[in-house]
């Protein structure tokens, strides 16, 4: 098992994990996983060439975080506050380890590159989201273990897209019924 920065020689394999593990149009468009210029998505490849996990973070320009939290949260605390306001402040989107997989510490390691690549580039603060519906990952152990402290939970995060049909959630039934968990944490 390796992990590596993305390339587009991994996009088909990437989004077609994405669509089965967190939903089927997760990534808009697949073309763009990582165009823009702070993003930066590393994948786990396995001995027979195949994608066995993802993570997706990066550093939010100054005052993105209210457009990353979808203006839903209005009680920001004042350490993140700040470091929006200066632009170090990092955030983990995405963190997907194939069925097979999971279990194993590869999600943990994935975790433990996108961490230390974000803060290489300037984090002093670290926010990641998790998605928790009826067959997301318990991840309160793993993020205290990283030194994260939960933070707050939306219940909405995904709902509009969901609800819109863009994206359509492996847990969805009648309606959106999935949350997001946010960890935070204090580097410097």
């Amino acid at each position: 098992m390796r992990i590596e920065e993305y390339s587009p020689q991994w996009q088909t394999k990437l989004s077609a994990m994405a669509d089965t593990i967190l939903g089927a149009g997760f990534f808009e468009k697949p073309s763009q996983i990582d165009r823009d210029s702070e993003s930066c998505v590393f994948v786990a490849i396995d001995d027979d060439g195949e994608v066995a996990g993802f993570v997706r973070g990066r550093l939010l320009p100054k005052n993105g975080l209210q457009d990353f939290l979808e203006h839903k949260v209005d009680d920001i605390p004042e350490d993140l506050e700040d470091a929006d306001a200066k632009g170090v402040l990092g955030v983990i989107q995405t963190v997907a380890v194939a069925p097979g997989q999971q279990g194993q510490g590869l999600g943990t390691k994935l975790l433990q590159v996108i961490h230390d690549t974000i803060i290489g580039r300037g984090a002093d603060k670290l926010i990641v989201s998790f998605k928790r519906g009826h067959r997301a990952s318990h991840v309160d152990r793993l993020m205290a273990k990283l030194g994260f402290d939960f933070w707050l939970t939306l219940e909405t995060y995904w709902k509009q897209r969901c609800d819109l049909g863009e994206f359509v959630c492996i847990d969805r039934g009648a309606s959106c019924t999935c949350e997001a968990l946010l960890y935070r944490k204090k580097v410097f």
